[in-house]
C-alpha cells in the first residue's frame, strides 16, 4: 500500500513538473507557479536520491563497477540539486529550460543504470557512462546572474 501511495506521489510530481514546464514555454510563471515548480522539482530530486541510496544499501559484495555507477548517480543528483538552487535564485526561462534538460539527462542516466543492473554487459556499462558524461555537461550551463529583460 505504501509503495502504491509513493508511486502516485511520484507520478503527481512528475505531472506537475511537466505541466509547469509546458506553461513556462508559453509565458512567465507566476510566483505561485514558481513555488509549485520548485517544490515539485525538489521532491523529484528527493525521489531520485532515495532510489540511488536504496541501490547503494542493497549492493551485495564489493562490486566496484556497480558501486561506481551508483556513486555517479548520487553525484548527478547533487549537481541537479545545485542547478535547481541556481534556478531558484535566478528564476529565468533559460534556467527553467536548462534544469528540465538536466533533469531529463539524469533520468536517462537512471534508465541506463537500471539496464546495466539488469544485464551487466559491457554495452550497457558503456551506455551508462555515456549518459553520465552527458548529464555532467548539463550541470555546467546554468545562468548564475539575472539577465536583462525586455520592457
Amino acid at each position: 500500500m505504501l509503495e502504491l501511495m509513493k508511486e502516485r506521489k511520484v507520478l503527481k510530481d512528475n505531472s506537475t513538473f511537466f505541466k509547469l514546464l509546458k506553461i513556462s514555454l508559453e509565458r512567465d510563471l507566476t510566483e505561485k507557479e514558481q513555488n509549485i515548480f520548485l517544490e515539485s522539482s525538489y521532491r523529484n530530486i528527493g525521489y531520485l536520491e532515495e532510489e540511488f541510496n536504496v541501490y547503494k544499501s542493497s549492493a551485495i559484495g564489493n562490486l566496484i563497477i556497480y558501486s561506481t555507477l551508483i556513486n555517479n548517480g548520487i553525484t548527478l543528483i547533487n549537481g541537479l540539486r545545485n542547478g535547481l538552487n541556481i534556478t531558484k535564485d535566478n528564476f529565468i526561462k533559460e534556467n527553467i529550460h536548462q534544469f528540465s534538460a538536466h533533469y531529463q539527462s539524469v533520468k536517462e542516466y537512471e534508465e541506463s543504470f537500471l539496464a546495466y543492473r539488469e544485464n551487466s554487459t559491457d554495452e550497457s556499462y558503456d551506455e551508462a557512462i555515456e549518459k553520465y558524461e552527458e548529464a555532467i555537461d548539463y550541470s555546467e550551463a546554468y545562468t548564475i546572474e539575472k539577465t536583462l529583460t525586455k520592457c
